[in-house]
């Protein structure tokens, strides 16, 4: 794995201007408690993270941009993964929860015009799920950034477009922004997206299936002493992009976190507000009110109600992702930082702070995606 960790290394720095550790999240540890033990707590986290980042880069996205392009034409054939037989729209107006059928059927591209959304998320904050939830509250297919830019039968014919864009695993479309009706942005804890990203990383260097086996806990300690820094400006980045993309239209942006979707109260609320952003759009049509709690339970929480999938997410392997008490700092200064940034998105900070608060619950070597 130590070849195949330097693999996953060259492409970041040919997308991206190597970092400067010097500014973001690391100028607060000079304007944090004041006095002696800061900028000695300071001068370790640099010395520590600075020096393990300048190694860390990849190779990996690119390959990955390749294996999307190439198989995004047969994706329209597949079964849809995670979206059950129970959840297939019908035309006789069966309450699409309660529609059963015996075998898995593609969701299609939309024969009228539709209006997209961008499905945008940090690489390990659950994109396949928000993938198939959309899928299943809409009965459209949705497009990867990388099909979308290439394959014109999808343009107007897609009710999302899922990107991890402006991380390098992404590309951009503001050329298509006209097609756009705005975009949900999923956020997720970066402690738990960062590893959960590495997970998914470590299946497809090794050929595996999606969501089928953790990486070893040597192989995460790896790439996390060598790559957290340049991963969390990464997040940093891709935060600010879509914030700022829709800051003087703020309506057309709707955020919501991987926490609240998978939580057992707020899961169907977080799910009947993305229902409701995608109805909004030109020709679509999402299920009935009374639907979404079923749908949100049938694709979020298939497992507790008994459903076995074949596609499902069935990951084995060691559930611990540790990081030591600076890397963890580290983290809950980029944390701050963005709360300082944001300071007047009223939903952000709340965000912000809940995220903050969980920090205090992650103790160093124990914390788990």
């Amino acid at each position: 794995m130590q070849q195949s960790t330097s693999t996953m290394q060259q492409h970041h720095h040919q997308q991206h201007e190597k970092a400067d550790a010097s500014s973001s999240s690391f100028s607060l540890l000079r304007r944090g408690s004041g006095g002696r033990s800061s900028y000695v707590a300071a001068a370790g986290l640099l010395c520590f993270l600075v020096g393990t980042c300048v190694i860390y880069t990849t190779n990996h996205f690119n390959s990955s941009a390749v294996t999307n392009r190439n198989n995004s034409a047969e994706s329209l054939l597949r079964p849809s993964h995670r979206a059950l037989s129970e959840l297939v729209r019908v035309d006789n107006g069966e309450d699409l929860c309660s529609y059963k059928r015996e075998r898995l059927i593609a969701v299609k591209l939309a024969e009228h015009d539709v209006s997209p959304t961008y499905q945008a998320s940090f690489p390990g904050s659950g994109a396949r799920m928000t993938h198939e939830l959309i899928r299943a509250l809409t009965g459209i297919a949705i497009s990867t950034d990388h099909a979308y830019a290439v394959e014109t039968n999808r343009h107007r014919h897609s009710v999302a477009v899922k990107t991890h864009w402006p991380d390098p695993n992404g590309v951009p479309l503001d050329e298509f922004d006209e097609h756009f009706n705005g975009a949900v942005l999923v956020l997720r804890h970066p402690a738990k997206a960062i590893p959960s990203f590495f997970n998914f990383w470590y299946e497809r260097i090794h050929h595996l299936a999606n969501h089928s086996t953790r990486a070893p806990l040597e192989e995460w300690i790896k790439f996390r002493d060598t790559g957290l820094v340049q991963q969390l400006q990464y997040y940093q980045q891709h935060m600010e992009f879509w914030l700022r993309k829709y800051e003087e239209n703020r309506g057309k942006l709707l955020v919501v976190t991987y926490e609240d979707l998978t939580d057992d109260v707020k899961g169907p609320e977080t799910t009947s507000k993305i229902a409701n952003f995608l109805s909004a759009a030109e020709g679509v049509q999402t299920v009935p009110p009374e639907s979404i709690s079923c749908v949100w339970q049938k694709v979020v929480k298939y497992e507790d109600i008994g459903i076995t999938l074949k596609f499902g997410s069935h990951r084995k392997g060691p559930k611990g992702n540790p990081y030591t008490d600076i890397q963890l700092f580290a983290i809950k200064l980029m944390l701050q930082e963005q709360r300082i940034k944001f300071q007047n998105d009223p939903e952000m900070v709340e965000i912000l702070n809940r995220y903050i608060d969980m920090m205090s619950e992650m103790e160093p070597e124990l914390v788990t995606s």
